[in-house]
């Protein structure tokens, strides 16, 4: 420690050195720090589950929804299949929430078959994995959920009842641990009994044998080890045709088996598991490499800037008899230092933003909880090789000196800038592809938020639906009261949702196809809130057969113009056509026209509404919402509820892409800060190498604008190299970022350009400020140091 005091004095002379390369280390090690958690613990989802490796998911090529009949089906037809279980936490149209006592808890739920705690192995710290479910009135609890409701007492035993029937009391039978690192969602609380199913949608429940809803649960099966279930799709696909409708009717073509550790990313969508998507981990991962890089570089470059004022200390060492290879290790050993040091500052800084980074990557991360023997070695080994390679360059320039042209003052005039020169084209390459590929983006995210959706909307507040309908019609009826409400509707749909799926077939011109159809039964007042105008109406009395088509569900099915019903296959009874609407499109704009069928209902005969939308008008905004709430609490005593703006269900839609923006605009930002730092350090050096040389031209005639021009064009060119290595980087981000988005209606290729404006224009700035005072120094000063 003693031998390295000089180290700890020049560091304290040097605050500005000591903070750049200590903060910028730092940070950018905080983002790989966090970065390598979320990685690592999206790479081992589901490694401690019982038996994943022989486990799979039903699937076919649209979704892995099924039924719990197929279960008991394929299970009987498959000797292969070991055993199986289903799953699903979409429990309910609206939220859930449990009644202890009085006391009113909003839960999220899960439903699943009675032997799922044997099967996949979840440890209970009370309670029998096998007899847990076995009563159809059982519930097994999460352990921060009983704390959460039960507090310091004991949670088996306790009744509660639920929203989804009023006729029953469930029983405490266990407690689990809380869910970790799985495709089950973390934030699952409660555990029913599938029979459950019965009083939330009867279309999914286990009584009903036709598999209505195929899609409300997940089928898992085990296997012997060696057996891949796959095999006999062929003979799956052509049995399913026999009795499974979605088969039957052709609105399914695939049918086969996804491994349970490949479900996580998956492309195809599991509604009712933990999905994430591999192409944004990929982006998160090169993004926070290259920000390592350029922090590493910025060390080098202020470390190398650094030598001249470090020489006569090291050409001292030298005359004094220690070896260039003794300077050499000794700036490794300093490297190693002021790496460990970074390393610590950004272990703490990823603590402390670790919830913000939990929200923004919508993924669990512990990074002091992660924490094991062999990733403290793989740290210790990162630390190891990263100061190596951060020390390197600048202890090869300092131990291969002679010390005598530091004695003679000619150090600084020989020692070449070619590494600083290399690695600021790098830095400033690495910049501008960064910068423009957040332009990119962020351009594109622009243009999709402001995409016409085919319907237009105003204030427009969301409630779920969290009693029985009668409240909802108090409710509606109250806030028509209000004079800053527009309009008051219940429906079943919304464009942002998707409404209800309806799938079926169509005989077109003697063919069978099958159709899509995207089903919205709503009021009249949906109309007017969405702005959506009816071409054609024929002003029929409501009947349940009675539909408003949009144009592609005219066009899909060959429909005239002025047709006035049509046949679906299998059923005896036409369906009627009550008018005509424009299309717009469900979901995002990133989805295509869908065929829709409407049904508009009288406001009083809409039989459990998903939701109620509430118009206002201009104004104080957070207070209409507020008094909304309160009036909505009111009328459903106190049950725990959540509204949101309809802008935020649009956002949500494009969530993924929005937080890819975000996290990719955070790195630029720290990219851009460690950049400029470099940036200064390195315009520093390169003016006090051509300090000489500009003093000799200024005593032949020279003037300061022509100095100043020269290092400008210095600069320039480094910069017009840089373009070597961001314009390949820029091509292969963008198309990536293209293929995630999924929006290809333009490609703003200018944001390229307008990023290397950017940092041309910030670099050649910095480079005129700092070179200024240097080009009015007087030369005789310059040539008299040399």
């Amino acid at each position: 420690m003693k031998a390295l005091k000089t180290y700890f004095t020049f560091l304290e002379r040097n605050k500005l050195f000591t903070f750049v390369n200590v903060a910028g280390l730092g940070i950018s090690l905080m983002f790989v720090l966090l970065i390598a958690n979320m990685v690592t613990r999206q790479l081992t989802v589901d490694r401690d589950t019982r038996n994943a490796d022989r486990t799979y998911l039903f699937c076919s090529e649209q979704n892995f929804g099924a039924h719990y009949v197929l279960g008991e089906r394929l299970a009987s037809r498959y000797p292969d299949i070991e055993e199986w279980t289903v799953a699903t936490n979409a429990a309910g149209v609206g939220g859930e929430y449990i009644d202890v006592e009085g006391k009113k808890f909003d839960v999220k739920v899960l439903l699943a078959r009675k032997n799922f705690f044997e099967f996949f192995g979840f440890r209970l710290r009370e309670g029998d994995p096998a007899h847990v479910l076995q009563d159809n009135y059982s519930v097994v609890i999460s352990e921060s959920a009983a704390k959460r409701i039960f507090g310091n007492e004991e949670a088996v035993g306790k009744s509660i009842k639920v929203n989804f029937t009023d006729k029953h009391t469930y029983t405490v039978t266990g407690v689990m641990e809380d869910i970790g690192n799985s495709i089950f969602p973390s934030e699952t609380e409660l555990v029913f009994p599938f029979e459950a199913m019965e009083y939330i949608n009867w279309a999914a429940a286990i009584e009903n044998t036709v598999m209505q809803n195929f899609g409300g649960a997940n089928v898992f099966i085990r296997v012997p080890q060696g057996i891949d279930p796959n095999d006999k799709n062929a003979d799956m696909l052509e049995w399913l045709k026999t009795f499974a409708w979605p088969y039957h009717n052709g609105s399914f073509e695939k049918a086969f088996w996804v491994p349970m550790r490949e479900v996580y990313f998956s492309e195809i969508e599991c509604a009712n598991m933990n999905q994430y998507s591999r192409k944004l981990m990929t982006v998160f991962t090169v993004t926070g490499i290259l920000i390592l890089l350029m922090a590493v570089f910025n060390y080098i470059s202020m470390s190398v800037a650094q030598t001249s004022y470090r020489a006569k200390e090291m050409a001292t060492r030298r005359l004094l008899g220690s070896s260039s290879k003794d300077i050499f290790w000794r700036m490794m050993a300093e490297s190693l230092i002021m790496t460990f040091i970074a390393f610590a500052l950004a272990f703490l800084l990823a603590k402390a933003v670790e919830p913000f980074a939990m929200e923004l990557l919508k993924t669990k991360l512990d990074v002091a909880g992660d924490l094991t023997v062999p990733v403290a070695a793989v740290y210790i080994a990162g630390i190891l090789l990263l100061s190596a390679v951060s020390g390197f360059v600048p202890a090869t320039i300092l131990s291969h000196y002679n010390p005598m042209d530091v004695v003679k003052g000619t150090f600084r005039r020989k020692t070449k800038a070619v590494y600083l020169r290399t690695l600021y084209v790098v830095q400033c390459g690495l910049t501008v592809a960064l910068l423009a590929c957040s332009f990119f983006l962020g351009v594109q995210i622009y243009r999709l938020l402001h995409e016409p959706l085919g319907y237009t909307y105003g204030n427009v507040l969301c409630y779920p639906n969290m009693s029985e309908t009668n409240n909802l019609y108090r409710f509606r009826d109250e806030v028509r009261k209000l004079p800053f409400v527009k309009n008051v509707s219940l429906t079943r749909g919304m464009p942002v949702d998707g409404g209800n799926g309806h799938s079926t077939t169509y005989n077109l011109k003697g063919r069978i196809v099958p159709v899509d159809f995207r089903l919205l039964q709503t009021d009249s007042a949906f109309l007017d809130i969405f702005h959506i105008p009816l071409e054609r109406d024929y002003h029929l009395t409501y009947s349940d057969r009675n539909y408003y088509l949009n144009h592609e569900a005219f066009r899909q099915m060959g429909l005239d113009d002025d047709a006035v019903s049509f046949k679906i296959e299998g059923e005896d009874a036409s369906r009627t056509i009550a008018g005509r609407f424009p299309d717009f499109r469900m979901y995002s704009a990133l989805d295509p026209i869908r065929p829709v069928l409407m049904q508009i209902i009288p406001s009083d005969s809409i039989g459990y509404p998903w939701d109620i939308l509430v118009e206002t008008t201009d104004g104080d905004l957070p207070a209409y919402k507020h008094q909304l709430d309160a009036l909505y609490s009111k009328i459903i005593e106190g049950v725990p509820f959540e509204s949101h703006w309809y802008d935020y269900w649009i956002a949500d839609a494009y969530a993924d892409i929005i937080r890819m923006n975000k996290v990719i605009g955070i790195f630029t930002l720290a990219a851009l800060l460690i950049s400029l730092l470099g940036l200064t350090a390195m315009s520093l050096y390169f003016i006090a190498q051509r300090k000489r040389d500009m003093a000799i031209r200024k005593v032949f005639g020279s003037d300061n604008r022509h100095e100043l021009l020269r290092l400008l064009a210095f600069a320039g060119q480094s910069l017009a190299a840089s373009l070597l290595i961001a314009v390949p980087i820029i091509g292969i981000g963008f198309r990536y970022i293209q293929r995630i988005v999924g929006y290809d209606k333009s490609f703003p290729w200018w944001t390229a350009c307008v990023a290397f404006i950017a940092v041309a224009a910030i670099s050649l700035l910095s480079i005129g400020l700092i070179s200024r005072s240097a080009t009015r120094e007087n030369p005789i000063n310059n040539i008299k140091t040399e």
